[in-house]
């Protein structure tokens, strides 16, 4: 199968019609992103933390918390280095060498940064939201939690868009779109240091595997111990301060939900933007028009700037104060639906030059179909996994019966959540790709001296579904950064004891549990759309690199030996992941249950828990878990180049997506509705807490655990890491390639 057209064969045209100052929209949107983080992060620091108890449970949740990011980012930056170095070492000289090397360093820096953000206003936010929850109600506490996850989220979106444009510029896009070069020059040279950048979404990508695997071992590690001991065997409540797992497991609702998640949606946002330039460079090649380069930038500032009319609109009636996810989804319609309206003048005044033309309609429909794709995701995580939905409530009914019931049903629903989700970006992709098809006919048909290939036309398709997709990321961030601020929240107010805000709290927190998938959804979706055209950057890399078609072709032993490779890596990645959540939870069980026996008055209140060495059992397994299988999916990619060569590892990513795809909707979505089975039933129904069915329900709650927030939320961030190493070592796997022959 032919994957890729090579560029000698496009026809080129004479002259671009794109403004150059239209570029600037998108490092202007970055800023604006950036100053409105640093202004909720003022507004949230001004708010009341609390009274003295909730201000000291929360500091030692915000100390554990620092304290294992210090720990993990040094073991980070130490494998940061080593693959800076031999990046340098490995690749040739110019900008696809030590220019890929020193872009991965940037992409890592700014990668680790986002995440210290969404822990630092995590960790911020959740006294806060205590405090205004006893104060003013739930309408207020909803709202603080929402503005501490839109730190982050504009944090995030405005340190990517940055951070992709300057370095676009410092590469090369400077000169393509701001010299007077002939248009054949230009977009050549624009897509060139598009290319050139591509370190930068590898280092991303690799911080946020590790960011996300390290935390999700250490907050599943303490959640499970905690659930196990705590609620199981002794009969106390979540979050009770006489429970030696609590604060460990408060901390990692931030160092796994927060930091590891703020990293992760960093590595989409920054490798999705470069792959699609990458490919708009091949059709600004094409037409002869440098929009088409940098109309990604573009639609995503365009998404900020939804995200911040959307926000105002996050707010909670008195109507809806028992179902607090009615507000939270107010913001998420108006930032979708604006984000569509502002895509339409794009499409009108940037793309069509003030004038409406159907030809450019087809790819203003691209945009709106990943607009689409992303609603979709929404409602269809929200029948899986809210409290008040039929897969939730047979999970919790089948609890009754038991631990193995209650076990089969949710592994039954998990199976099931897959069907929807992959459905519905499959007819956006399809779509996206016949609309993209459509484009370039119509195209060609009034520029018959400017030829833009069908196949290129679709791909192009694709990569504005996914543009259109990331728009809302920054609502979407602002709602899972909720998630964690609710549910500690939710801890703080039980451990501090100082009452009038439990119950709000708890109502935030199911809530939280339902964003936090919606995330994990979106992320994932965004990755198969992005696929594609990550796919496609990698045989257009290799064909330009090589002037042959890329071809994968699967009657090749090599080729299909490294498809089944590729399809095994998730789940052995998978099974490290968990295998090391399950070691670690199993020394918290003995720790906590050694603390009940030997330290008198813990159970009566009089005794005070060691929560330090349940904290340091924790930290230290994330810290030996996360790096073996990390490395794992650094090394076989690289291996199978230089044994088998770039069509093998084409069809290593291939298998590892289609495998990765549906096993991560499983784990989080499945997972997601576990949980609030076991929230369902503690809210009175099948007999309430401490009831036959709740403690069958907890147990499979910690079976949905490790799947959810450790092996689940990384596999995305597998995808894309898989498929960005893939294309920075092209170099070294031709050079092998033609050394061999």
């Amino acid at each position: 199968m032919n994957m890729f057209i090579p560029i000698n064969a496009l026809a080129i045209a004479s002259s671009s019609s794109v403004n150059p100052l239209v570029f600037w929209i998108a490092p202007i949107a970055g800023v604006i992103a950036v100053l409105a983080s640093l202004l909720l992060m003022y507004k949230i620091g001004k708010m009341s933390p609390g009274g003295p108890k909730t201000v000291e449970v929360g500091n030692a949740i915000r100390e554990g918390a620092y304290a294992f990011l210090k720990r993990q980012y040094t073991t980070i930056a130490i494998i940061t280095v080593v693959i800076f170095v031999l990046l340098w070492i490995a690749l040739p000289s110019g900008p696809f060498g030590v220019g890929t090397a020193a872009a991965f360093l940037v992409g890592a820096i700014a990668s680790l940064a986002a995440g210290y953000i969404a822990m630092d206003n995590a960790t911020k936010a959740n006294v806060r939201t205590v405090a205004a929850a006893k104060e003013f109600g739930a309408e207020k506490a909803l709202k603080t939690a929402f503005y501490g996850g839109a730190t982050m989220g504009m944090a995030v979106v405005g340190l990517s868009l940055l951070g992709v444009s300057f370095l676009f510029l410092l590469y090369g896009g400077y000169n393509a779109m701001f010299n007077t070069l002939d248009v054949t020059q230009a977009a050549t040279l624009g897509r060139d240091a598009a290319s050139g950048i591509v370190g930068m979404g590898f280092g991303a990508s690799l911080i946020a595997l590790f960011a996300q695997l390290g935390g999700g071992i250490y907050t599943k590690a303490a959640d499970v111990g905690a659930d196990l001991v705590g609620k199981v065997e002794a009969g106390i409540p979540e979050d009770d301060p006489r429970n030696p797992a609590v604060i460990a497991d408060n901390v990692g609702d931030n160092v796994g939900d927060s930091a590891g998640r703020g990293a992760d949606l960093f590595e989409s946002a920054t490798g999705e933007n470069i792959g699609g330039m990458i490919i708009g460079g091949l059709i600004s090649i094409a037409t002869g028009n440098l929009i088409f380069l940098i109309f990604p930038l573009i639609a995503r500032a365009l998404g900020i700037f939804a995200t911040l009319v959307g926000m105002p609109f996050v707010k909670l009636t008195p109507a809806e104060a028992k179902h607090p996810m009615k507000a939270l989804r107010k913001g998420l319609m108006v930032t979708t639906i604006v984000s569509g309206v502002l895509f339409l003048f794009a499409t009108i005044f940037l793309l069509g030059n003030g004038e409406f033309s159907m030809t450019f309609m087809y790819l203003y429909f691209c945009l709106l179909s990943g607009l689409a794709a992303s609603v979709a995701i929404d409602y269809i995580t929200d029948y899986y996994t809210g409290s008040d939905r039929g897969p939730v409530g047979r999970i919790a009914k089948a609890s009754e019966t038991g631990a193995a019931t209650n076990i089969i049903t949710g592994f039954a629903v998990g199976l099931e959540t897959t069907m929807l989700p992959i459905v519905s970006l499959v007819v956006a992709l399809i779509t996206s790709y016949w609309l993209g098809t459509q484009f370039a006919v119509s195209w060609n048909a009034s520029h018959v001296s400017q030829i833009t290939p069908i196949f290129i036309g679709g791909i192009y398709g694709t990569t504005l579904a996914t543009m259109g997709m990331l728009a809302v990321m920054g609502m979407v961030l602002a709602l899972d950064g909720f998630g964690p601020i609710a549910d500690n929240a939710a801890g703080i107010a039980q451990m501090s004891g100082e009452g009038g805000a439990e119950e709000t709290m708890e109502a935030l927190d199911a809530v939280g549990n339902t964003t936090k998938a919606l995330t994990k959804g979106f992320a994932l979706g965004s990755a198969l759309l992005a696929a594609q055209l990550l796919f496609q950057t990698y045989a257009s890399e290799v064909s330009a690199r090589t002037d042959v078609n890329f071809v994968v072709d699967i009657s090749n032993p090599a080729v299909l030996i490294a498809g089944f490779i590729g399809a095994m890596l998730p789940f052995f990645f998978s099974s490290q992941a968990i295998s090391a959540v399950g070691k670690a939870a199993a020394e918290m069980v003995e720790e906590v249950r050694r603390q009940f026996r030997e330290i008198p008055g813990i159970m009566d209140g009089t005794g005070k828990p060691d929560y330090g060495k349940a904290v340091d059992i924790s930290t230290k397994s994330a810290l030996k878990g996360m790096v073996l299988p990390g490395l794992i999916i650094v090394v076989v990619p690289i291996v199978i180049g230089i044994l088998l060569g770039p069509e093998a590892v084409g069809a290593l990513v291939i298998g590892a997506t289609l495998s990765a795809v549906p096993l991560a909707l499983f784990m989080n979505t499945g997972g997601g509705a576990w949980d609030n089975a076991k929230k369902l039933i503690e809210s009175g129904k099948y007999g309430g807490k401490g009831s036959p069915a709740h403690a069958a329900a907890v147990v499979g709650d910690t079976v949905g655990d490790p799947l959810k927030d450790t092996a689940g939320p990384s596999l995305h961030v597998l995808i894309k890491l898989l498929s960005t190493l893939s294309i920075v070592f092209i170099p070294l796997f031709i050079n092998l390639l033609n050394l061999i022959h």
